[in-house]
C-alpha cells in the first residue's frame, strides 16, 4: 500500500531558525507548505484559460499566515507566502476570470493537529471540524471573490480584512 504520510496539505516544520535549524526538515515544509501551492496552481492556469469560462483555485494556507507564531516561525512564514501569493494572483486572473483565494483556518481535525490535539484541549482551544472547513472552501469556490483569505475560527468565519498599505507620496503638481 502506498504511504500516504507526504500526501497532506501542510506540515510543521519541526525546527526553528536557530540552533535546532534542520535544512531537511526546511525544505519539506517549503515543499508541501508553499511549493506545492504555487506548482499545483501553474499546472491548472492553462487548462483554466482553454476552456474559456475561467474558474476557481483555493489554496490552504493557515491563521498562521495571518499572525505570527513563535513557536513555528518557519511554518508561519510558509503559510504568509500563500497568503502573499493568493493576494497577488488574485486581481492580475480575474481578466481571464479565474478567482484565487486562500482558506485560512486555526486547530482544525487534520493529521497535524491529531498528535497535540489533547493538549491544545487542556489549553482550552476548541478543534474546528472538518467539515466547517469544507463548508468554506465550497463557498469560495461556488462565490464571485478573489484574492480574499478567508479566516476560520470555532463560531467566525469571513474574509480577513487587510488594512491598506500606505503608498508612495505623489509631489503636488507644479
Amino acid at each position: 500500500m502506498e504511504d500516504l504520510r507526504d500526501k497532506v496539505a501542510g506540515v510543521t516544520t519541526g525546527c526553528g531558525i536557530g540552533d535546532d535549524f534542520d535544512l531537511a526538515k526546511y525544505r519539506r515544509a517549503m515543499g508541501v507548505n508553499l511549493d506545492d501551492v504555487v506548482f499545483g496552481t501553474h499546472a491548472v492556469l492553462d487548462a483554466l484559460r482553454e476552456q474559456g469560462r475561467g474558474g476557481a483555485i483555493v489554496a490552504t494556507a493557515s491563521l498562521a499566515g495571518l499572525t505570527g507564531v513563535p513557536l513555528d516561525p518557519l511554518y508561519a512564514t510558509n503559510k504568509h507566502a500563500v497568503v502573499g501569493l493568493v493576494r497577488s494572483l488574485g486581481p492580475g486572473l480575474a481578466p481571464d476570470g479565474i478567482r484565487v483565494n486562500a482558506v485560512c483556518p486555526g486547530f482544525a481535525e487534520s493529521a497535524m493537529v491529531e498528535p497535540i490535539r489533547d493538549e491544545l484541549e487542556r489549553a482550552g482551544f476548541r478543534i474546528i471540524p472538518a467539515q466547517d472547513i469544507a463548508a468554506v472552501v465550497v463557498g469560495l469556490f461556488e462565490g464571485d471573490m478573489t484574492g480574499e483569505c478567508w479566516f476560520v475560527q470555532p463560531g467566525r468565519t469571513g474574509p480577513f480584512g487587510f488594512r491598506n498599505v500606505p503608498g508612495p507620496r505623489l509631489e503636488p503638481a507644479a
